[in-house]
């Protein structure tokens, strides 16, 4: 690759010339840039030099290194809409994106005093938590960990499973219908774990959020906390959700 005035390592160049790219829209349509031996043949460098520019471009948040192989552009920000029915499936479809879920974790364990005040219980009361990654076209924009009594929904961990969708799990115990109550946000650096699980800079802020569910009853129901990716989400509240 030659200087031509820039200064700075070869993989530093790459990084600014990919972005450039970026911008200029090379890469529109399924946004998948070219393979680290194309790179390094275009630039005139070696393999390894592709990479840390690629890696670069990840810790940045500006690419994505998909499942099964290849970088591609991460798309532009998420709305994900905060009201009286929030869901996480819906939000995420709603965008033109097809939402997943990975279960991290799956058990019953006693309730702490955040989550018995939360669902209304006594602390120590068995809860079932399920902690997952929620995506959107195979990028993680969320990691959430959610909270249910075991005594009113027990096996729900299972039921839940079969379709990763909360609302069919409820419905299969009486729960038709159910309303968020109360959401909380407040910005935070994230975890090791979120790092990993997010596949995000160590430097970009997450969203956490904490957020109740109640039935039809006005009976807490569900309590969740999740961390949002920052650089990929960004809230939408309209006026007839308030």
């Amino acid at each position: 690759m030659r200087q031509d005035g820039q200064e700075g390592p070869l993989w530093k160049q790459i990084e600014t010339a990919l972005l450039q790219q970026i911008t200029d829209g090379r890469f529109n349509g399924n946004g998948r840039l070219p393979s680290e031996f194309d790179l390094a043949s275009e630039f005139g460098v070696n393999r390894h030099t592709a990479r840390q520019a690629i890696a670069a471009l990840v810790q940045r948040g500006v690419l994505f290194k998909r499942k099964g192989g290849g970088s591609y552009v991460v798309p532009g920000m998420l709305d994900y809409s905060i009201g009286a029915r929030t869901r996480f499936s819906t939000s995420v479809a709603a965008q033109g994106r097809a939402p997943a879920h990975t279960i991290l974790a799956l058990d019953e364990r006693p309730a702490n005093r955040k989550v018995a005040a939360a669902l209304n219980i006594v602390e120590g009361e068995p809860v079932i938590l399920i902690a997952t990654v929620g995506e959107a076209d195979e990028i993680p924009i969320s990691v959430a960990e959610t909270y249910l009594s075991a005594k009113r929904f027990p096996g729900f961990g299972e039921k839940y499973g079969e379709s990763f969708s909360m609302t069919k799990a409820l419905a299969y115990y009486g729960v038709t219908d159910y309303k968020r109550d109360v959401t909380r946000c407040t910005a935070r650096m994230p975890s090791p774990d979120d790092i990993k699980n997010l596949r995000q800079s160590e430097a970009s802020p997450v969203l956490f959020v904490e957020s109740v569910d109640i039935d039809m009853d006005a009976q807490p129901i569900v309590y969740h906390e999740t961390r949002f990716a920052g650089e990929r989400v960004q809230f939408v509240i309209r006026r007839d959700d308030l």
